[in-house]
């Protein structure tokens, strides 16, 4: 009885571990290039709302878990984060400096910390990850069928080809394929390819169509070229401590340049905004995953937790650097838009009005706003959604 407790309160805590985990890191990130800087710290908030558990450390600033766990804050003395804020100074009882009188470029380099504590965090993360579970690696990618009358065919794919590189990156596994063009749907992708000892370079452009994880229960566009593809000689690695962090240097690097391309392609219109997922998408997400390991009842509840740890580890890296990468966006309000500002004032040598950052302040927090509406109907109504398991249910 209290296991399966367990697994039913499992879900939720995955998600909320999971938001505090990269909130709590994104914070920290600017808590501590704060006091780097000597700034005067009035909270550090985890979560919305009013406070669930409250501690004020020796230097004033107050420690804060609030009840609404779907994001968090850090509040410099002095600083404006919204439109209603002043550059007054709330309490005396502060050690360090209000933030508006720190030079521009320290006050850049704490409006950078969090995004970079994101993009640390992810690394660690990921190298972690490949340590404990190991790397895959086949000794050929190989094209085990082609479709017919798809693009793969198209552009001159044989069975039995053997695939050494996929958007101009060499390839391991078949999922680095499948990677490389996934997110390429209407645009060219080219693939290097060995066939009777020749190398070919062949360019094909990938058809969107919509395939269902079972697993994870989402229903996702992606871009297909019509290969079916095997590994020979899979093997799993299990890399040194040097060799990881290598790896986890890599794959956050490759994160950040996945997340470039699906901004771009919803700027130029080849993506929609369906692409996206806010905390409803997120919520699915953990909870899919968690429901997928506590339903294998085959295995022990310890390693079933274990296999749930792991899980959300890598989706807590994913996700850390989702937000890292979109509070760089140069929208006020958000990390990115404070940086703008203070190179602004660093290039200028003027402050920047109080009046002109409450306005930019309150078109930031529309747009968030907006943003925020948007992306959380695409989530509810999405297919697989909320909207579709409730019209289920009642049906």
């Amino acid at each position: 009885m209290l296991e399966k407790l367990l697994s039913i309160a499992a879900s939720p805590l995955s998600f909320i571990l999971l938001i505090g985990i990269v909130v709590t890191v994104h914070e920290l990130g600017h808590y501590w290039a704060g006091r780097l800087f000597g700034a005067a710290i009035e909270s550090f908030s985890v979560g919305f709302g009013g406070s669930l558990l409250e501690v004020r450390d020796r230097r004033g600033t107050r420690w804060r878990i609030n009840w609404l766990p779907l994001g968090g804050f850090v509040k410099f003395a002095g600083e404006m984060q919204a439109p209603s804020d002043s550059r007054a100074v709330g309490t005396t009882d502060l050690t360090g400096c209000a933030f508006h009188e720190l030079h521009p470029l320290k006050r850049l380099v704490i409006s950078l910390g969090g995004p970079a504590a994101n993009f640390i965090f992810a690394i660690l993360a990921l190298a972690t990850l490949a340590m404990i579970t190991g790397l895959p690696e086949a000794q050929a990618v190989r094209v085990a069928e082609v479709q017919a009358a798809s693009p793969a065919e198209a552009a001159g794919f044989r069975k039995g080809d053997l695939i050494l590189e996929a958007g101009g990156r060499a390839v391991s596994t078949g999922g680095d394929v499948i990677r490389a063009t996934a997110l390429s749907a209407g645009e060219s992708v080219v693939y290097l390819v060995e066939r009777g000892g020749e190398r070919l370079t062949l360019t094909a452009v990938p058809e969107t169509r919509e395939e269902r994880s079972e697993a994870f229960k989402v229903v996702e566009k992606i871009g297909r070229v019509g290969l079916s593809l095997e590994d020979v000689d899979l093997d799993v690695r299990r890399p040194g401590l040097l060799e990881a962090a290598a790896y986890g240097v890599s794959a956050t690097g490759e994160a950040i340049g996945s997340t470039v391309t699906v901004l771009r392609r919803l700027v130029t219109g080849l993506d929609g905004i369906d692409r996206l997922s806010g905390p409803v998408g997120i919520f699915g997400i953990a909870d899919n995953a968690t429901d997928l390991h506590m339903k294998q009842t085959e295995l022990s509840f310890l390693e079933r937790l274990a296999n749930v740890s792991l899980t959300l580890l890598q989706l807590a890296a994913l996700f850390s650097i989702g937000v890292g990468f979109f509070n760089l966006l140069p929208i006020p309000v958000l990390d990115g838009g404070a940086a703008v500002m203070c190179l602004a004032e660093a290039a200028t040598g003027r402050e920047i009005p109080e009046a002109i950052q409450r306005i930019g302040l309150t078109i930031g927090l529309a747009c968030l706003i907006g943003f925020a509406v948007v992306v959380t109907w695409n989530d509810v109504t999405r297919p697989g959604g909320p909207l579709e398991v409730l019209s289920g249910m009642l049906s």
